[in-house]
């Protein structure tokens, strides 16, 4: 069996998240029949985060197994034409038997596309939260320094989380304005369910005054997710960058430099 190392970019507004469910489209679910497609057999895609519905990603990674003659940088063209085109797979190469991309990564970087305004451009609408708020982007980071670190984010786990350990370590949040725009670019070892769509909330809630510095401490402290405010909406989300080297500063500036259009200030990337 070989095993392939794909990167993923999709658009997730009609996808039901990426992890497979069995009344539910799925990212997951339309490469698995790709693959079976393509190759013959049934494969099993294996990922390293669990997007929501409706959030996004440029770069999603996986790996499957495959007894498929297929050379591990052809997967890209052999599965690009048959994936639907808010999918597409931007890179592929074969690893070597025991890669894995949930134990190698070093962490990820989120960002969270918001605005002030009410309306926008019909070509963001799928990719922002129009907040209709005026935002003190200096509160904001306030609150953003308060939350790096390693912390007990219980108080930050959406409901329905699968049980897993709450302590989780930020190495960075960044907050970027441009005009109207507000990028939230949220780097960390690993997130709960929800998580970084409550950080947006608890960042809005900030930058209009509602959410102090004493009371962000007193909510971290009491565990409870309660006494947050609302989660951010999914369409603002997007999975960015995942890490398989030691992060750095200069690794987070470079993934906030990249050309990924509307999260990143550069023009749009090139598609397969």
């Amino acid at each position: 069996m070989r095993n392939i190392w794909i990167t993923l970019s999709y658009e997730g507004s009609n996808y039901a998240g990426f992890q497979r469910q069995e009344n539910r489209m799925t990212v997951q679910e339309m490469v698995e029949n790709a693959l079976q497609e393509l190759t013959g057999m049934k494969t099993t895609l294996y990922f390293v985060a669990r997007t929501d519905a409706g959030v996004h990603a440029y770069g999603q990674e996986c790996t499957f197994y495959t007894e498929s003659s297929i050379p591990g940088d052809r997967f890209i063209f052999a599965l690009n034409r048959m994936l639907p085109r808010d999918i597409r797979v931007t890179q592929s190469r074969e690893m070597e038997e025991d890669f894995s991309v949930r134990r190698r990564n070093f962490g990820k970087t989120y960002c969270y596309l918001l605005s002030e305004e009410r309306e926008t451009s019909p070509f963001l609408v799928r990719y922002l939260w129009r907040t209709g708020k005026k935002l003190d982007i200096q509160r904001m980071n306030e609150i953003a320094g308060l939350l790096t670190g390693k912390h007990d984010f219980t108080a930050f786990r959406g409901n329905n989380s699968v049980p897993s350990d709450p302590v989780r370590n930020l190495y960075d949040i960044t907050i970027k304005k441009e005009g109207p725009l507000y990028r939230i670019y949220v780097t960390g070892e690993g997130f709960l369910y929800h998580m970084v769509r409550n950080i947006a909330g608890a960042l809005v809630d900030a930058g209009t005054g509602d959410m102090t510095k004493d009371r962000l401490l007193s909510i971290l402290a009491s565990r409870d997710r309660r006494q947050l405010g609302m989660t951010a909406p999914a369409e603002g989300l997007c999975l960015l960058k995942v890490y398989f080297q030691p992060i750095t500063k200069e690794g987070i500036e470079e993934t906030m430099n990249l050309p990924l259009y509307p999260w990143c200030l550069g023009q749009p990337e090139s598609s397969q």
